[in-house]
């Protein structure tokens, strides 16, 4: 009897809880978190399946929203789409169902709810690599400096420019961020130049984060990945999805400035068949402070493809009639720009085979100077992003192999023999497993593309370019070696293995450097080190004289020797009693 008075009780109990639970208002109701069960195992074609019959095996499953049957398939209707149709190439691009939820069935916003239910850690800098609780205090939306500069402020008329589709990716965003992000562009955005706000979230924890956001503005869409896609595959399919001619990519952690979409519009109007960007003002990551970034720096890159920021040259100032002027640069950040897109497709898109983050901004940088576009910032667009100084999230595959793997991708397509520069500084490249890369070659051939030499002779005429020979530098079977060490650590002696690494070295004659990678070989203190490459600095230069076959430094009248036999120390020291190198070239076969 006691067993069943106490089922009967914990029966009236859960019977109340019900109750309770349908009376909420619904807006209260919307702020559980969403678990959308995964669709039975099938294929679907965009053209075979239609949107109707993918919502009905879709309501077969129990575990969603009591609002489901308010949640839509969108599927592109690619078919009738001149724009990208007419090549082929992005016939149903992955097979993953994507859905959106109806904004009739959000009630107001509620901005407190949504940040204060969101995901968070003791630690405010843990799950995103930024201060979420600095962030969270901030809000929506707030007051930021207009670091244009004054000449912004006399430009021809804006009138007539198109609209432009805003396309945000991520995964596991802070919520407090990316309502932040949505809302810049909301307010700072005039309404005829916004088509839509295309959300694109990649399989987050919480389906909520994006779902809940439909409450904004009536032009903001939701689009969800069952599984990680990456932000290649995700923004493809944003743009699919996106109504405007214009497509304009933002990270999910920025902050529009003001008048910041314009300049983008306009310079498309004038000159197609390019990608613009903002320049890129700093938010401090620990802070959240806003800083003003230089307009006189242009995207460049290391050989290991590293992006880096390069002040402008003569040449670039030359060309430039007043600071407002644009700015041609070699590459793109990669996170925020804005394209035609009609382009955007028929240049082809993203390389869908990358995977992740990382890598994309070369295939498309190259990709569009080679084949017949630009690239240019535009000063007078500004746009705050934060930098975070790690990933907050994991890569499935590691991220030095995903990055190895989708920078092979970049150098076998577009860099021709200059591919090699790659793999001398970044090893792990050379032996990533890719796949096919016809479909992106043969797209090579269709756009008539340029070869990768007169992209560094036209486009980005003053990176340096080594010597692709690369050797090893040994004595008596022992080769000089970066020990695994980076910058401003000593180099020694190991064992030659042959299989180059850290035993490989290129030795550019024209400079006089001897260089692993991004660094140089640097005399100091007796010792010799791995230092970044400066031109003028004397320490770093080396002559390798044939006949001794000695490596003299002039400059302090030092030859490279081995300073410690024991411990296979190098240094330098006295020419007379210096050892002899033999410098033998590497195969990259």
């Amino acid at each position: 009897m006691k067993v069943i008075a106490r089922v009967f009780v914990v029966g009236i109990t859960i019977c109340l809880v019900c109750i309770y639970i349908t009376t909420l208002p619904q807006h209260q109701q919307i702020f559980r978190v969403v678990q959308p069960s995964p669709l039975p195992p099938r294929s679907y074609h965009p053209h075979h399946d239609s949107a109707q019959n993918l919502h009905q095996n879709n309501n077969n499953n129990n575990n969603v929203i009591d609002n489901e049957q308010h949640i839509k398939v969108d599927v592109p209707d690619i078919q009738n789409n001149h724009d990208y149709a007419e090549d082929n190439i992005y016939d149903d691009p992955y097979k993953n169902v994507k859905y959106f939820v109806d904004e009739t069935q959000l009630s107001k916003f509620d901005e407190d709810r949504y940040i204060r239910y969101a995901r968070h850690d003791s630690d405010p800098m843990k799950l995103n690599s930024f201060d979420q609780e600095k962030s969270d205090k901030i809000g929506s939306f707030r007051s930021i400096p207009d670091s244009r500069h004054q000449s912004c402020s006399i430009h021809p008329s804006w009138a007539n420019l198109p609209a432009t589709s805003v396309i945000f990716t991520f995964y596991n965003e802070a919520r407090s961020a990316l309502l932040r992000s949505v809302m810049s562009v909301i307010k700072r955005t005039p309404p005829e130049l916004l088509a839509d706000i295309v959300l694109v979230d990649d399989a987050s924890t919480d389906p909520n984060d994006a779902i809940l956001l439909k409450g904004l503005h009536p032009k903001i869409k939701v689009l969800r990945n069952y599984k990680r896609e990456g932000l290649v595959r995700s923004r493809i399919y944003g743009a699919l999805n996106a109504n405007g001619p214009i497509i304009t990519f933002l990270d999910s952690h920025i902050e529009c400035n003001e008048e910041w979409i314009q300049p983008l519009l306009y310079q498309l109007t004038q000159k197609p068949r390019g990608i613009v960007s903002p320049v890129i003002d700093p938010i401090k990551a620990e802070s959240l402070d806003y800083r003003v970034a230089s307009s006189s720096i242009k995207g460049g890159f290391t050989w290991a493809l590293h992006f880096t920021w390069v002040p402008l040259t003569d040449r670039d100032n030359a060309q430039r009639s007043q600071p407002s002027s644009p700015i041609p640069t070699p590459m793109i950040a990669g996170g925020l720009f804005s394209v035609e897109k009609s382009w955007f497709f028929r240049s082809g898109a993203y390389d869908k085979n990358m995977d992740i983050w990382g890598g994309e901004n070369f295939e498309i940088s190259f990709k569009n100077w080679m084949c017949g576009g630009y690239l240019y910032i535009m000063p007078c667009s500004r746009v705050g992003h934060i930098f975070r100084k790690k990933h907050p999230y994991d890569f499935p595959d590691g991220n030095g192999a995903t990055y190895s793997r989708n920078t092979r991708l970049v150098a076998e397509v577009w860099m021709d023999e200059y591919k090699e520069l790659l793999y001398q500084n970044r090893a792990s490249s050379r032996y990533a497993q890719i796949g096919d890369t016809s479909e992106r070659k043969q797209l090579r051939e269709r756009l008539k593309c340029h070869n990768f030499e007169w992209y560094l002779k036209n486009v980005y005429p003053e990176l340096e370019v080594p010597d692709m020979n690369t050797y090893t530098i040994s004595h008596e079977g022992y080769c000089l070696d970066t020990l695994d060490g980076d910058e401003d650590t000593p180099v020694g002696l190991y064992r030659c293995h042959g299989k180059g690494g850290n035993q490989s070295w290129n030795i550019d004659k024209s400079s006089s450097r001897i260089k692993h990678r991004d660094f140089c070989l640097t005399y100091e203190n007796s010792l010799v080190y791995l230092h970044d490459c400066e031109a003028g600095n004397q320490h770093q230069s080396w002559t390798h004289e044939k006949d001794t076959q000695k490596f003299y430094n002039s400059y302090n009248n030092i030859c490279l020797t081995i300073t410690n036999p024991k411990t296979r120390t190098v240094g330098g020291g006295s020419c007379q009693s210096s050892v002899m190198w033999s410098v033998i070239p590497i195969s990259n076969s």
